[in-house]
């Protein structure tokens, strides 16, 4: 793996991993009635959602295991339909699909 490719995928699980840390015991209440909280994840899921538009389709083929359409998606919508952002699906998404995530970047960049 490069350099580059390294760094992509290193800045994608520190990113998952913020969103992790962020919503540590947090109910779905908790998030609904924090803006802070919401603004945070909204531009860390972001993130996530950039750096993997980043990749190559040559690149995301050799990595068929993350839901790279999927993450691009999701920050176009957060970054140019806000309007129409379901904060219960972005809860949804802080939940079992950022671990599977944060656990699929730690295979790809250290093998556990």
């Amino acid at each position: 793996m490069s350099a580059k490719l390294r760094r992509r995928f290193e800045q994608m699980l520190m990113f998952a991993v913020r969103v992790q840390d962020i919503m540590k015991d947090k109910t779905l209440e908790a998030f609904l009635a924090d803006g802070v909280i919401q603004d945070a994840i909204l531009y860390r899921l972001g993130q996530v959602g950039e750096v993997a538009s980043n990749f190559s389709n040559e690149e995301q083929e050799k990595y068929p295991t993350l839901f790279w359409r999927q993450m691009v998606g999701l920050r176009h919508r957060l970054f140019h339909e806000y309007q129409e952002i379901d904060l219960v699906q972005i809860y949804d998404i802080t939940q079992q699909p950022i671990n599977s995530l944060i656990s699929e970047l730690n295979t790809i960049l250290y093998n556990r």
